[in-house]
């Protein structure tokens, strides 16, 4: 009977009792930090994925030049006749410990026309008001940034492609990405459904390379996802990634076509997705 217990029985079991809820309490904390260590661990250190070779052939073309490949370019007003149609009009390399590590070359559209005028400012909103921004920011984390560009003249067409890298402070670094295709010949700019049709491609072909790699790369990323790690997660069946809603895409070197999925133009991350057709 518990009545009946000795005094010292029920003070060791007392005790065991304690015992055994502070090995409890130490069990769980154990695990939370077990956790929040693996965690850890895995945004420090993600595993090493080999990029495919559409994103290192695309990578390996900048080099902040126009690239004329031997094409005649027809005469045009100019706004400075002593330099090519696409140069470097903005180069900036500084570094501020701990506020920030800037490398830019801003490209030019050396064309005087509305739309390559249009162009022009749309860079300088982008890429050249960034830089600004980081001088002024009062972030107490270093901030690095990036641009360089590379562009191709194919007969009648100059294509610009320009790509930024952004990381500030803890957060994840962003590729950012940004592309015109230009027709030199009407001083207009060449959407995706015009540049298939100079191709001469079939869309379903190129439906179907959009499908093979991005769902490749999205089942690359979802095996990485179930394993803890934090990446970019695609979706599917985003309407973007049909042919006529592609809006970033290069006409680079011997007619090679990229298009371009930079899912850092508006998230943390440096995924990309390179579709090149040849």
């Amino acid at each position: 009977m518990l009545n009946n217990m000795p005094v010292n029985d029920m003070k060791e079991n007392g005790i065991r009792k304690i015992i055994f809820i502070i090995i409890g309490i130490i069990c769980i904390i154990s695990i939370i930090l077990a956790i929040v260590y693996q965690v850890s661990q895995l945004e420090k250190h993600p595993p090493e994925i080999k990029e495919d070779k559409g994103i290192v052939d695309f990578k390996s073309i900048f080099n902040n030049e126009l690239n004329e490949q031997g094409y005649q370019i027809k005469t045009l007003q100019k706004f400075y006749e002593d330099k090519k149609i696409v140069y470097t009009i903005n180069e900036q390399k500084e570094k501020v410990d701990g506020k920030y590590d800037i490398d830019v070359k801003i490209p030019l559209i050396n064309i005087n026309n509305q739309t390559a005028i249009n162009i022009d400012k749309e860079i300088e909103s982008i890429f050249l008001e960034k830089i600004n921004n980081i001088k002024t920011s009062e972030q107490e984390n270093e901030i690095i940034y990036t641009v360089e560009y590379t562009a191709y003249v194919n007969e009648n067409i100059l294509s610009l492609a320009i790509k930024s890298t952004l990381k500030e402070g803890m957060r994840a670094q962003r590729v950012i990405i940004k592309t015109y295709t230009y027709n030199i010949t009407t001083n207009e700019l060449i959407d995706i459904d015009e540049m298939i049709s100079i191709k001469k491609l079939n869309k379903s072909v190129v439906q179907g390379e959009i499908n093979k790699v991005v769902g490749e790369n999205a089942m690359q990323a979802q095996s990485l996802i179930d394993l803890g790690y934090k990446v970019y997660e695609r979706n599917l069946s985003d309407e973007m990634y049909k042919v006529e809603k592609a809006m970033n895409f290069f006409y680079g070197p011997n007619g090679a076509l990229y298009i371009i999925y930079a899912y850092g133009n508006n998230s943390y991350t440096s995924e990309l997705d390179i579709i090149p057709i040849k």
